[in-house]
């Protein structure tokens, strides 16, 4: 009933207000997942760091990173490589 109501309105027909209602929902929508895909990484990132400090001395030892380096690493803001 809105849908009707706006294109009586606006003098387009149900057909157009749609059609372009759809056009301004897909951009919305495309520039959504483009933000997604771009901060994608930062959240990588960040994600693997918290892991970072959550392993033991004992890991840290077995894949060659010191405490010291996985701090470092870890404070690093996420946007950063």
């Amino acid at each position: 009933m809105h849908t009707q109501e706006a294109a009586r309105r606006s003098g387009a027909s149900p057909s157009t207000f749609l059609a372009s209602l759809r056009a301004a929902v897909s951009v919305v929508a495309g520039s959504v997942l483009k933000i997604g895909e771009a901060t994608q990484p930062w959240y990588d990132r960040w994600r693997q760091r918290q892991a970072l400090m959550r392993l033991d001395d004992h890991l840290l030892k077995d894949i060659g990173v010191s405490r010291a380096d996985a701090e470092s690493e870890a404070i690093k803001p996420f946007w950063k490589e």
